[in-house]
């Protein structure tokens, strides 16, 4: 740690968002030196002590990371009366500033602050006094505040944090109750709040504690494991887990009655949800089973006859379960189509179309067809797969609903969505949370065909809508087992129904045309991927949209992280345009994947680009400019934590994309994570041509071995029905666990 006593001169970059800034400061013998850090925006005239801590720039050279600031105990009197003469001050000139500080002195603000009358008679009215006096408090709260959240071992960034959220509150909120700070602020866990919790003195067998580790326990149980509920032993569990043994039992049981009463926890039978994901379950429930309450009304003769057409048309002869799954769609509110691929649900979707289109006469090949029929997929890259497919407009979900930069939906249940036919694909994707908001979106009166491969990873967050309403029985569900002629000869294929139905037991790992199997140690591994995409690139595919590294970890030797490097390393130009951030490095040409979903930007997780140009705008930031499907996106440096680079993604990130050329690696440091879903998922993703590297033992391995299966309600609310459940919590004991 090292102290540095200076004045801001400028700033180099500043992000008004969270702080984030890198300014020069000239120092007491005049040396002029970079700081960066979270920190708010400094006055030039004041000088400030920093705490810092002695960093390499690969680019900048030396700087000094900011650990916490303060004013220097003694100001410069010339920098006191520029301060209190900038603009900052309305009224306030070098004449008048110049006399408040030749009356007051060096510690003239504090002196204003603690009693504003000090300012009588220096050539101010009663309403400049009261101008100036709450303009400079504005000014120094912010600073006052910082200062003592560093006193309590906080960081600057962590610091600027909370100021951002509670204001000048900030001390008084995190005294009360720290863990608050779990659900306010993004990347606060229970270990970080209960160490916070520790410096204000709070114990380890405080209520507040014990509540706040189990709302964690359970949150993390919930997304973890994508379960909708806890039973009663887990919770227990879950709870010693975040604590320790140490704590007395009773103490937890009477915090989750507490709980309890207050709503937080809701109990049903032995089974525990958070409010928010008990809420968002029971009123997917509803939404679904109001709108399957309609009754359509289906001539069979006429779809019949029009499914004829259709097959006139597009030259094709549908086999009885596909035409079943059309007149099932267009007799019904909802219904489901599920099957994995080859099985035919493409072909069955263009004639569903079709005859609908014939039979409201809609013309598919005009734009103003979207204003009937909505074709939508929870990502980018699924909506655009479908819409090249489908040959009409396809689009994400959350555009569909009109999401925004504020994350809010414009379609809900009280603006609804104007269509008349939705399908929506790969909807075993689609979490609670996302299905509710789509469910409550859609009117009654609107036919829904949900369309997904029920054999694939559920969703990342909590539920699995996809299985619990196939499991519900109370929709039609057609399910495609069939293999259709021209899928018949794939062997990719034929390994992804082996791993499925467990059945590789007797499989010879025999190279074919599309699909390789190489026998490699793991430090053998890098090499095979770049001879394999080296190879592909010669044949003519794109490495962007074309080819696809597809991993389950990100650690490790042949882990995401690895295999990025090397491959970035390989195929792109490192010694041109380029930027550091943390640990990684962009460079033109990189392939990327966005994180997160930034409504703001119109990109979403998952969607991958190209880094086109990096350049500096006029205040010399770097920015960076992406392409994703030629929708330019625009990158400030800080940005970039919502970034990584895509030539090696993961599995799940992988759901909804299809790729011509698919590597996917295979070593025992996977092994706690490979799952049959998980295999089979990625095997799926290949559309000509699979290159499966490693230890291939795994291949059976990992399809004996099965996704645990989540704890959900919605099958089970879907068939029951809509009254009020949630018990009266005024019978309940917390010895009740007992």
């Amino acid at each position: 740690m090292k102290l540095l006593t200076g004045n801001v001169t400028h700033y180099l970059f500043r992000n008004s968002d969270n702080g984030y800034s890198i300014a020069k400061i000239v120092l007491e013998n005049m040396e002029e030196v970079i700081i960066t850090g979270y920190f708010p925006e400094l006055s030039k005239e004041v000088t400030y002590q920093f705490n810092v801590e002695e960093t390499t720039h690969p680019k900048y050279g030396v700087q000094y990371k900011v650990i916490n600031f303060d004013k220097a105990a003694v100001q410069n009197k010339e920098g006191l009366i520029a301060y209190l003469s900038s603009d900052l001050f309305t009224g306030i000139g070098p004449v008048k500033a110049k006399k408040i500080v030749e009356v007051l002195g060096d510690d003239a603000i504090k002196k204003i602050l603690d009693n504003k009358t000090a300012l009588l008679g220096l050539g101010l009215n009663r309403l400049q006094i009261e101008r100036f006096y709450k303009q400079l408090y504005d000014n120094q709260v912010i600073e006052s505040t910082l200062v003592s959240l560093y006193g309590f071992g906080l960081t600057s960034k962590m610091a600027m944090k909370l100021y951002a959220k509670y204001g000048s509150d900030a001390l008084d909120i995190l005294k009360q109750n720290p863990y608050r700070l779990i659900d306010d602020i993004e990347g606060i866990g229970f270990k970080r709040a209960d160490d916070m919790a520790t410096l204000f003195g709070i114990k380890p067998d405080d209520p507040r504690r014990i509540e706040a580790a189990i709302l964690f326990g359970v949150r993390t149980y919930s997304f973890q494991k994508g379960d909708t509920f806890i039973l009663d032993q887990q919770l227990i569990h879950a709870t010693f887990e975040i604590l320790s043994k140490d704590i007395d039992e009773r103490l937890i049981l009477d915090a989750i009655q507490n709980l309890i009463q207050h709503e937080q926890l809701i109990k049903i039978d032995d089974k525990y949800y958070l409010n928010f994901i008990y809420e968002s379950e029971q009123a997917l429930s509803k939404h679904i089973k109001n709108l399957i309450t309609d009754k359509i009304d289906t001539d069979q003769n006429e779809v019949e006859n029009l499914v004829y057409l259709t097959e006139q048309k597009l030259g094709i002869n549908y086999t009885e379960k596909q035409k079943d799954a059309i007149l099932s769609a267009l007799s019904h509110s909802l219904s489901v189509i599920t099957g994995g691929p080859g099985t035919g649900k493409t072909t069955i979707i263009h004639g569903l179309l079709e005859v609908y289109a014939i039979k409201h006469e809609i013309d598919l090949d005009l734009e103003s067809a979207s204003e009937d029929i909505l074709l939508i997929a929870p990502t980018g890259r699924a909506s655009r797969r479908m819409q090249q497919v489908m040959n009409m407009k396809a689009m994400t979900i959350h555009r569909a609903l009109g999401y925004n930069y504020e994350g809010v939906f414009y379609y809900n249940d009280s603006i609804q969505l104007p269509h008349k036919l939705v399908i929506i694909d790969e909807a075993s994707m689609i979490d609670i949370f996302l299905a509710e908001n789509l469910f409550k979106a859609i009117p009654k009166g609107t036919q829904v065909v949900i369309v997904g491969d029920e054999d694939q990873l559920p969703s990342v967050g909590p539920g699995q809508v996809l299985a619990d309403i196939i499991k519900s029985n109370i929709v039609p569900v057609i399910h495609l087992k069939e293999i259709h002629r021209q899928a018949k000869n794939s062997n990719i294929i034929s390994l992804a129904q082996k791993v499925n139905n467990q059945a590789v037991t007797s499989y010879d790992y025999e190279s074919q045309s599309d699909i390789k199997f190489m026998r490699k140690k793991s430090d053998e591994i890098t090499d095979v991927i770049i001879k394999t995409i080296d190879q592909a690139l010669d044949a003519g595919y794109q490495l962007k949209d074309d080819i696809q590294v597809l991993i389950p970890m990100y650690k490790g030797q042949v882990g995401i992280d690895a295999i990025n490097l090397a491959l970035q390393s390989r195929y792109t130009n490192l010694s041109g345009k380029k930027i550091a951030y943390g640990d990684k490095v962009f460079a033109v040409g990189d392939k990327v994947i966005q994180l997160q979903n930034n409504p703001e930007k119109g990109i979403m997780n998952g969607d991958i680009g190209i880094i086109k140009d990096i350049s500096k705008d006029q205040d010399d930031k770097d920015l960076l400019y992406i392409d994703f499907d030629d929708h330019i996106v625009t990158f400030q440096k800080d940005a970039l934590d919502d970034l990584n680079l895509a030539y090696a993604i993961s599995i799940h990130k992988s759901q909804g994309s299809e790729y011509k050329v698919v590597i996917m690696p295979l070593v025992r440091a996977y092994s706690r994570m490979l799952r049959k879903e998980l295999l089979y998922t990625g095997i799926t993703r290949t559309k000509t041509h699979l290159t499966l590297v490693g230890d291939l033992d795994l291949i059976e391995q990992a399809s004996r071995v099965l996704n645990e299966s989540r704890q959900t309600s919605l099958a089970t609310w879907l068939n029951s029905e809509l009254e009020e459940t949630i018990q009266d919590t005024d019978g309940i004991s917390p010895y009740d666990f007992m």
